[in-house]
């Protein structure tokens, strides 16, 4: 064997070895790149998982809220919530509210918005606004197919004070 060919078999080794150590890192770097990208996914896309918006300033307001949650008691209002047992084709139920003061009478005239979702996917957030249907009972059609426990938040106007109440259902499949 010539010094020449020694000299090239030498640096032919040398050039594979450089492609295949640059390659491995390469390679290496694609795996990280890809399961960090996985991570980001699965942190940011599950719907399961949700962040309460405007956290902060919630807390802040801590007392303001908890007031508009008492404010059931202190007007002395019975709300009663129902949902049906069945969805319709597209998956939509029915829910109705039944609100009385005190003495029993009937309160119309509420308007009445709210948020819900199931919570196994608080990330899910449907928008619902109950309509008046007469004799304190307010109703609408929700988005709520799937079986398990549910909960919907509720803002309510058009009282002597801001109300917030709060609905925790199960739906049985």
């Amino acid at each position: 064997m010539s010094i020449a060919t020694t000299a090239e078999s030498i640096e032919s080794a040398e050039k594979r070895a450089k492609r295949f150590w640059i390659a491995l890192v390469l390679f290496l770097f694609v795996i990280q790149c890809t399961i960090m990208g996985l991570v980001m996914h699965l942190a940011i896309g599950d719907p399961s998982s949700a962040v309460v918006p405007d956290y902060h300033n919630r807390a802040l307001n801590w007392d303001k809220s908890r007031r508009t949650h008492e404010a059931v008691g202190r007007l002395g209002w019975t709300i009663q919530f129902s949902a049906s047992d069945v969805a319709d084709g597209r998956g939509m139920r029915a829910i109705e509210l039944v609100i009385v003061d005190r003495s029993g009478n009937a309160i119309d005239d509420l308007l009445i918005n709210g948020k819900l979702y199931h919570h196994a996917r608080a990330g899910d957030v449907s928008s619902v606004q109950l309509k008046s249907v007469g004799q304190g009972k307010y109703m609408a059609l929700v988005p709520a197919e799937r079986s398990g426990l549910w909960q919907l938040e509720l803002d309510i106007n058009g009282a002597a004070e801001p109300v917030a109440h709060s609905v925790t259902f199960e739906i049985e499949g």
